[in-house]
């Protein structure tokens, strides 16, 4: 991803969501999702084409970023919870869930749209020998 890139995608959200006025939840909101479409399209930078759909994953992305940052609610949850040491951990419900969520959940619709284009990756187990030309013998 590059900063034209982000830049772009950053004017297709505003044209549609004039309600943005957070820079710096915005651009970081680009950087997540522009990282999780690549994650699931398995390419290492963001086709122009792109672009626009990763701005209704952008969009979707701000608006749960930034209705947890203007929550007046405890946006935590319980992650642990100990008997005898009477101790309980929580954990943030939002960041969890970016972190987590399927993508058909995340990416909500544009899943299907990018489906056609992910590429396969193949795992090398290292049981394969290559020669000097990078065949596999």
């Amino acid at each position: 991803m590059n900063d034209e890139q982000i830049e772009r995608i950053i004017t297709y959200v505003k044209s549609f969501n004039k309600t943005i006025d957070d820079e710096d939840l915005l651009k970081y909101s680009v950087m997540s999702a522009i990282s999780r479409v690549l994650l699931y399209l398995n390419h290492d930078a963001l086709d122009q084409k792109f672009e626009m759909i990763v701005a209704d994953v952008v969009n979707a992305v701000f608006m749960r970023y930034y209705n947890n940052q203007n929550s007046t609610e405890i946006e935590q949850a319980i992650s642990s919870v100990s008997d005898n040491g009477q101790s309980i951990s929580f954990k943030n419900e939002v960041m969890n869930y970016f972190n987590t969520a399927d993508d058909n959940e995340l990416l909500g619709g544009t899943a299907k749209l990018l489906a056609r284009y992910r590429r396969a990756r193949l795992a090398n187990t290292g049981s394969d020998e290559e020669d000097d030309s990078g065949t596999i013998l």
